[in-house]
């Protein structure tokens, strides 16, 4: 027995070889016996090693500074039957120990990797590397002996491109690519013409990686040929299946893009590996300081590839894809106004204030505002952050257009606008929206501010003025000597009241806006409660007049202190059951009607009831009213007869209602 000292430069994984060798006898005669143990294996048992990156100068060789490929599974197999999942770690790498050797006998071991979260539609995007058969995401016949420890048994990964937002310029998660042969009217290229399947149809993961590998094996993907990609967007969050914040370096309708003529050329961005066709100089997405529409962010959906044996002269490389994302909340958008209300033809300031909020620079975008009929663009007097510029004008419509906004910037716009002559009273709403004017989508909210036009206090309203006063001759006219009744109270039809001052006038400023065309009616009253006590109106009220916009009504009240001319009746005076008066009763009316000649006087019917029916009542007061009407308009006097009708109960009651309980 002896002990063995291993070189400490000797690898993991490199296998060491002890023969022990035996001579005997003359002749002599030789024997010899042999073991082998890979450094770091375990006798009796065997492991296998291996890491996955994105092989960027495909080399198949684990450089620094490319990706690992961490959280990635593999699956380990011996014969049909799955022996279990080992996750990598975040440097890429795997482990399976103790495995059972398998040199004697027919099982094989293989391994197959799978990116985190795919399933049957998730496109392989490398070929394995190792000793064994590899093939996409695939090796398989592997054998190990005894203290076995393999090593690199790798997956380098080189996907064509990634699909991203064109926007946050992140990857896009759910996206279906579709292969179109275009010289085959645009139809599907058959799955056959893939080395596998799932290619066609595939659906991006969180990566955004995707990959074709074509076999040229059938008619369907003939060499030559032009190939289309068709991108179609996850079912929420995008719009469109091509970008038109950054659109395709060619458009479908030109002619294909030629990969075989790509390498080594003006666009091939990376002349480190002249063997290969790479669009972008970077196997991730453009960063947002990249400028949409440039070098940085060039691709191609139709271009031309050739049939070879070396696949990666058939293949395109870092030709990522953007995906317009819907940005309807990327911008916080408000407008308003320092005035409330307006007149026609005053200036009207506007701000509108925009905020970039999602976190990422915004380019392409038009500031669009709507503002009401009948107003107008003051012009230059537009201001964006305190710089003069004057928006383009459409109709009712005014457009600052291709703005950019960084990443949480602010932009405040003011302008002003001028209320039109022809412009009717009520509320008018400016509104503004920011638009990307690639796409047509808004990236904001709708904003909006309101003014209400009213009425100019010179031009348009009608103000009132008035007095009221002691009509002393009850003539209805303000006399030379009547004084004003302060602290009268006069009420407009919509509710608007005034007192008079210790003169009896009163104003009301713009008491209405008559119609344009046709003016209006006003109607004013005087509220006899607020008269001194004893005084009746002695004019019309309420009154009428007829407003005109910008003109001035004058409506007078009198009011006097009436004499008070009383006429008593009862059951007595009239015939039985009757609204007759009696013979003798007749000559008390004609004194009355030259009492009431004398002096202006109100005229007050008192009846003194008893026993006799209250309906009764009621129509002999109506008779003698009507009868004293007639003798007072045949005598045609001096001022308008006012009569009051009062009636008193001897028993409180009529005789045919029932009293209280």
């Amino acid at each position: 027995r002896f002990i063995a000292r291993i070189d400490n430069a000797l690898p993991i994984g490199t296998t060491i070889t002890n023969t022990g060798n035996v001579s005997w006898n003359s002749p002599s005669q030789t024997a010899s016996a042999s073991v082998s143990i890979d450094i770091g294996g375990t006798p009796g048992l065997a492991d296998l090693n291996g890491a996955l990156w994105h092989d960027v100068n495909f080399n198949n060789v684990f450089d620094s500074g490319e990706l690992p490929l961490q959280g990635w599974l593999i699956d380990v197999y011996r014969g049909a039957q799955q022996l279990g999942t080992f996750t990598t770690d975040s440097n890429g790498v795997y482990r399976f120990n103790g495995l059972l050797p398998n040199d004697v006998g027919t099982d094989r071991y293989e391994l197959r990797f799978r990116a985190p979260g795919a399933g049957g539609n998730t496109a392989p995007l490398g070929l394995a590397d190792s000793p064994y058969l590899n093939d996409l995401q695939r090796i398989y016949d592997i054998v190990v002996s005894s203290g076995s420890n393999v090593q690199n048994l790798n997956l380098p990964i080189d996907p064509n491109g990634v699909v991203y937002d064109s926007v946050l310029r992140t990857p896009v998660f759910g996206a279906t690519l579709t292969l179109l042969n275009a010289s085959n009217g645009n139809t599907q290229v058959p799955a056959g013409c893939f080395v596998d399947a799932a290619q066609q149809n595939q659906v991006t993961l969180a990566s955004g990686f995707y990959k074709f590998d074509l076999n040229f094996s059938g008619a369907g993907c003939s060499t030559g040929d032009a190939f289309v990609v068709q991108v179609t967007p996850p079912a929420n969050g995008y719009v469109g299946t091509v970008s038109q914040i950054i659109p395709p370096t060619l458009a479908l309708n030109d002619p294909a893009f030629s990969v075989p003529a790509c390498p080594g050329s003006s666009d091939d961005r990376l002349s480190t590996s002249p063997e290969h066709c790479e669009i972008q100089a970077s196997v991730f997405a453009p960063p947002t300081s990249v400028e949409p529409r440039t070098a940085g962010t060039a691709y191609y959906l139709k271009f031309n590839l050739a049939d070879s044996t070396d696949p990666y002269t058939r293949q395109i490389f870092n030709n990522h894809i953007p995906l317009d994302p819907e940005l309807d909340e990327a911008v916080a958008i408000s407008k308003t106004s320092s005035l409330l209300n307006v007149t026609r033809s005053q200036q009207v300031p506007y701000t509108i204030t925009v905020n970039n909020s999602l976190g990422v620079p915004l380019q392409d975008m038009d500031i669009v505002d709507n503002y009401p009929a009948g107003f107008k663009y003051v012009a230059n007097s537009a201001r964006i952050d305190g710089v003069a510029s004057e928006p383009v004008i459409n109709g009712l419509q005014m457009t600052w257009p291709n703005q950019t906004l960084e990443a949480g910037e602010n932009m405040t716009i003011k302008m002003l606008l001028v209320v039109g002559s022809g412009v009717g009273e009520g509320e008018y709403v400016n509104r503004v929206q920011a638009i990307n004017n690639r796409t047509g989508e808004p990236v904001s909210g709708q904003a909006s501010a309101t003014v209400r036009v009213i009425p100019d206090p010179t031009f348009d309203c009608t103000d009132v003025i008035g007095k009221v006063f002691a009509d002393s001759n009850m003539n209805g006219y303000q006399d030379e000597g009547e004084a004003g009744i302060p602290s009268a109270r006069v009420v407009t039809a919509r509710g608007i009241e005034a007192k008079t001052d210790k003169h009896g006038r009163f104003h009301i400023t713009c008491a209405v806006v008559p119609n344009e065309d046709r003016g209006s009616n006003f109607i004013i009253k005087l509220d006899e409660r607020s008269l001194p006590g004893g005084y009746r109106v002695t004019t019309e009220n309420p009154r009428v007049e007829r407003a005109t916009r910008g003109k001035m009504l004058k409506f007078n009240f009198g009011a006097g202190i009436h004499r008070v001319v009383r006429l008593d009746m009862a059951d007595a005076v009239f015939e039985p059951n009757s609204t007759e008066i009696r013979p003798q009763w007749l000559s008390r009316v004609s004194l009355l009607m030259e009492k009431l000649v004398e002096a202006p006087s109100i005229l007050r019917l008192a009846y003194m009831a008893d026993v006799e029916d209250a309906d009764l009542v009621e129509d002999r007061l109506k008779a003698t009213k009507k009868e004293i009407q007639r003798r007072w308009a045949d005598l045609d006097c001096c001022y308008t007869l006012e009569i009051e009708t009062e009636i008193f109960w001897r028993r409180g009651r009529p005789a045919d209602k029932e009293g209280f309980k």
